[in-house]
């Protein structure tokens, strides 16, 4: 069964209407997270998150295109194949967060700052764990494969992981600076 994480942000005031009537009134009283940047670092910092997405799926899709032997083994394949599904959730994160306000809900801040570090993170691993899967397949099979392309394929894993690296660098740097304020609701 699907639960509203953030049903417990929100309260909700019944109260009556100068005509009569009966208004919900629903307030945010959850907390808020406050970036440390300005309107114009923000838009700088989801420009640059855009862009280490698109490297990120590049370098994905340009190992995709490399044609090496170890690519007809499903161990190895497959695991190359599932590093796309962070990858789509790191683009849902970047698109998600470019709308939000420089201080955010908690409801913005999962969906878009968080779900991109996340996915990243998730990204690394699986590629991580692909690479170590294509040196345990090169030394498997030394002779009989073409040495030249799973290497090719091997340094595409290498360089994905030294963009991410890069990349939660930029993000430690840039979002480091987060401070979480108390709803004034909730100082009451």
């Amino acid at each position: 069964m699907l639960r509203n994480q953030f049903k417990d942000d929100y309260s909700q005031f019944v109260r009556l209407s100068g005509k009569g009537r009966v208004v919900d009134d629903i307030c945010y009283v959850g907390d808020y997270y406050v970036l440390p940047l300005d309107k114009a670092g923000k838009r700088k910092s989801n420009l640059a998150n855009l862009g280490f997405a698109a490297a990120l799926m590049l370098i994905q899709v340009a190992a995709g295109m490399v044609n090496q032997d170890s690519s007809r083994t499903f161990w190895i394949v497959y695991p190359y194949l599932f590093i796309f599904l962070p990858l789509a959730y790191l683009f849902v994160g970047v698109f998600s967060s470019w709308g939000d306000p420089v201080r955010m809900q908690k409801a913005q801040y999962e969906t878009g700052l968080a779900r991109m570090r996340r996915s990243s993170i998730g990204a690394m691993a699986l590629s991580a764990f692909s690479a170590v899967l294509d040196a345990v397949y090169m030394l498997l099979h030394h002779g009989e494969i073409r040495m030249g392309r799973e290497l090719l394929y091997l340094s595409c894993h290498i360089l994905f992981l030294a963009a991410a690296f890069l990349y939660g660098a930029y993000y430690n740097k840039t979002y480091g600076g987060l401070r979480i304020e108390k709803s004034e609701s909730k100082l009451e």
